[in-house]
Parts: structure tokens; sequence; C-alpha cells
């Protein structure tokens, strides 16, 4: 069987070289390596040319494209039986083809779904300015799993669902998944696997609510990136504007964008690409996919972020905007999460307030992480030879653990009722359809008795006391385009 590894890039010829020495270093299996330049200012062509590897195939985008299509222009190219998205600052684990090599065949699963390791490099992520490689198991299947497994089909569709839900319960990263090219291609129909501006999510989405079979294994096989020149690093250090500009991967269907026009809210883009991402699927699936996109968790998440840059960073700009789309009821909903976070100021806890309050809400679900001692490192070519010498045997700095348990005795005591005020906002939002058929959150409820409580409950706070709240810390999306 051969994989074909699909690698778009632009401007990054220094991470591209280490991912695909990652491949070209081990043996095992037949393979392809598919670069495809976005019309690089940087010399993509020479590099491939120099390695005279008959299994590299090198395209040149003759002018600039979307980092989507880009996506799809690899898969187009591809002659493998499996293919897999390989991020040009991710890698392979030196034991990929020993560990999926007895699972690949013409009449194998759809998918191979890839535990991964996250290496970060040093002075990127401000929490973590030594850099790390961690084992970063984020997906809830893998929980007491060490040998490979059939994915149940239902239980899948439920976990494509979820993420209408905004509810990150599996790793999205393209990484993950080791897709049967045959499998990929039955959505050349509508457009391609890869499509919005996540084409992950929309892809896993696709994935989870098509595959025949799914199989699991546990063991890391991938190296996921965060580099000084991934998208993560301007997330994860809070430059998030600059992120998107870097990323520019924005381009969205005009019928999507119509309808969800009065839907998307300011705040965090993350929330929104992850909105656009969820409708197109819905959209595309709509026979699979029933139930529809959760528009009013989407803009409750978004008052919460932008309260958060509000009162953490003193960044006022989204406010008037946010404040000026909300129905009254969302304006309920608004004031008592300010009440919590204007006390929380006071107390200097601003961070702590929005961390227990988003791990409520439960957007992302805690991972299991274990962090490996691997001495002196400065790129992710040190990480895979590290690996190469040590194993998941290494030593460990940290031992496998879920944060889940975190919480103190008085946070976990107060405001209970936080993610129940946001599921009643849920069910309370009626969409109607117009004559374009966009999709829009209506008016709320009218009344909403337990909001107005909590409202006057925050009024009559004393300004020295800082609301009582649950925390649990979560597992953000470290995805990179």
């Amino acid at each position: 069987m051969k994989i074909s590894f699909l690698i778009p890039s632009k401007n990054r010829l220094g991470l591209l070289k280490q991912a695909v020495a990652s491949i070209i270093d081990q043996d095992g299996m037949e393979f392809e390596i598919i670069i495809t330049d976005n019309c690089s200012s940087e010399d993509y062509k020479s590099y491939a040319d120099e390695l005279k590897d008959p299994r590299i195939i090198y395209f040149r985008q003759p002018q600039p494209v979307s980092v989507t299509q880009n996506w799809q222009q690899a898969l187009s190219l591809a002659s493998g039986d499996y293919v897999l998205m390989l991020g040009d600052d991710d890698a392979l684990a030196p034991d990929f083809f020993s560990n999926v090599r007895q699972h690949l065949a013409p009449d194998g699963p759809d998918v191979v779904y890839l535990a991964a390791y996250n290496y970060s490099y040093p002075d990127v992520l401000p929490d973590a300015p030594a850099g790390y490689l961690k084992s970063v198991l984020n997906s809830e299947f893998f929980a007491g799993r060490q040998n490979p497994f059939s994915l149940d089909l239902p239980y899948a569709h439920d976990l494509a669902l979820s993420v209408l839900e905004f509810h990150h319960r599996v790793g999205l990263n393209a990484q993950h998944f080791l897709l049967k090219a045959s499998f990929s291609r039955q959505f050349a129909a509508i457009g391609g696997i890869y499509q919005s501006p996540y084409p992950d999510t929309f892809s896993a989405v696709a994935t989870f609510t098509h595959a025949r079979s799914i199989l699991v294994l546990p063991k890391e096989t991938v190296i996921i990136g965060i580099s000084p020149k991934s998208f993560g690093a301007y997330y994860f250090s809070g430059r998030h504007d600059e992120g998107y500009r870097f990323l520019d991967n924005e381009q969205v269907e005009p019928a999507v964008r119509a309808s969800l026009e009065s839907v998307i809210l300011p705040g965090d883009k993350n929330n929104t690409n992850w909105l656009i991402a969820a409708e197109c699927a819905r959209q595309a699936f709509s026979d699979k996919l029933p139930r529809p996109v959760n528009f009013a968790r989407y803009r409750a998440l978004q008052m919460l972020v932008v309260l958060r840059d509000s009162y953490l960073h003193g960044r006022r700009d989204h406010l008037d905007g946010l404040t000026e789309k909300l129905s009254g009821t969302e304006l309920l909903l608004f004031h008592a999460l300010e009440s919590a976070f204007r006390v929380a100021s006071e107390a200097e806890n601003v961070r702590q307030t929005f961390e227990s309050i988003a791990a409520r809400l439960r957007q992302y679900e805690p991972a299991a992480e274990t962090t490996f001692d691997i001495g002196a490192h400065s790129q992710m070519w040190d990480a895979y030879i590290w690996l190469k010498a040590h194993g998941r045997a290494g030593t460990q700095l940290s031992k496998p653990r879920r944060y889940a348990r975190a919480a103190s005795r008085r946070a976990r005591t107060g405001l209970t009722n936080v993610r129940g005020l946001f599921q009643r906002e849920t069910e309370a939002t009626v969409r109607e359809r117009g004559a374009d058929a966009a999709l829009r959150v209506s008016q709320l409820e009218a009344e909403n008795a337990s909001l107005r409580r909590q409202l006057d409950r925050y009024a009559a706070a004393p300004k020295n006391e800082t609301p009582p709240i649950s925390p649990q810390p979560s597992n953000r999306r470290s995805d990179k385009r």
C-alpha cells in the first residue's frame, strides 16, 4: 500500500525540510510526498530538485490561492492508496510506518485516526518559553485505551454533531486523519473534503458522518508542531488579528455568508471560523446532520470572549459592536456575565473567572498530557531525533493526567447554574427562515426569571467579594493552517 503525504506550504521552507526529512528517514512502505507551494517567495523548487527523489512531487501555484484551495490541490495530485495531510511545521513520529503498515489494505478502514505528540518551539508560547514535547491525547475515546480499536459509527456520528454544538470532544487537526484515498475523493462532487476557513474542521465532520469504518491507533504516530511561523503561535500569544491576517483563509461561499450575516458577532475569530465550518458542513450534509448549528451557544461564547478581552487586556473595541447585536434576553445574560467580570476585576481575578466559566461551558474537554524531558532543543528535528533514540519510554517531566479535578472547594460551590443558563438560552432560540433561506438567531425569550435572579445577585454582591465559580482548565486547539 502506498501513502501520499500532502504538504501544502508558503514561505516556510525551513520548516518543510524537517517535515520531509521525517518521512524520508523512515522505510518499510511505499510513499510519495506532494508539496504544493502557494506562490512562495522562497525557492522551494531548487530544494525539491536537489533531493533528486522521484517520490517527491512539487507543484507551484501560479498565483496565491486560499489555504483551503492549496490543500485541495495537494489532494488532487496524490496517487497513493491512503493520504495524510501533514503541515509543513509537523512531522511523522519515527515509528510511523511500523505502526500503520499492518492496518492498511485495499479492504482496510476508510480512516485511521492517529494519536499525536505536540512539539512547541522555544520562545513561541508565553506559558512555555522553553518549548516542549508532549503527548497530547485530546480525544475522549483515547481514555484507558492502549491497543488499536474500531470506532463505533453511531458514536462517530455523535462526535460530528458535537462540532455543531461547539463542543470539542475530539482532536480535529487533519494530521490525525489518515484517509483512504477513495474515501477522500467521494466528496469531489460537492467541492471536496477540504472546505471553509477551517478545512480540517469541515473534513472531520465529513469523515465522522460518512466513513464506513474508522480504526483508532492510540499510540502517537505524528508530531503536530507550533513554530514561530505557525498560526498557533499568534493565537496562543494573544495576537489573534495578526494571526488571521497571516492565515488569510477567510473566503466564504456567498450563500453561507448570507445565511450567517445576522448570527456572527464580534469577538474570537476561532469561534467564528468554527461556526462557518460547521454551517458549511451542515449545509453540505443536511441528510446526515438534521440538527442545526447551535447559534445561541456560539453567541454566548463570543460574549464571554469579548468580556475577557475587555477586562483582561483592556480591549474594548468589540464591546459596542457586540451589544448592538444582542437581543433583549441575550443582553440579560451579557450583563450577568459582565457583573461577574467587574467584581473579578476588582479582585484581580479576571483570568480565573474566564477559565472557570469557560470550563463550565465545556467548549474544550480537558486533555491527558505527558511532557518529556528532551534536553536542549531548538527545532522539530530535535524532537524527532530524541523520539527515535528514546521513544515514549524516555524521561517524563510529568505523568499523564487530566485536569478535571483541579477545582478548589470554594470555586466548586458557586455559580453552579451558569452552564444551565446558556443551555436554556440555546433551547429558547427560534430560528427563522427568510426568502433567501438565511438562518439567524431570532429574539430569545422576553422574560427569563433565572437570568434576572442571577443579575440581581451580582448587583447586590459586595464590591470586594469575588463571585465563586467552578474552574476547570480547558484544552484549547493548537490548530495550524
